[in-house]
């Protein structure tokens, strides 16, 4: 399973890899979804990313913390 560091990169990445195999079906479902990401002054929101992300793969979220203190 790949790592990223943001939601974006994880789903630049599924658009780049994944969504070439998929069906054409699917990817006319997901065509609105794919223009906005890449069209700048549209937005995709995170929830939809992720939700898109989840139906097609394995998505997990890990949140890490460290403190400053020392």
């Amino acid at each position: 399973m790949q790592e990223f560091d943001t939601i974006e990169e994880a789903f630049r990445w599924f658009l780049e890899n994944d969504f070439p195999n998929l069906s054409s079906e699917d990817k006319v479902k997901l065509k609105d979804v794919k223009y906005s990401f890449y069209k700048e002054g549209r937005s995709l929101s995170k929830k939809k990313m992720v939700n898109v992300m989840e139906k097609y793969g394995e998505f997990k979220t890990v949140y890490k913390y460290g403190s400053n203190k020392k």
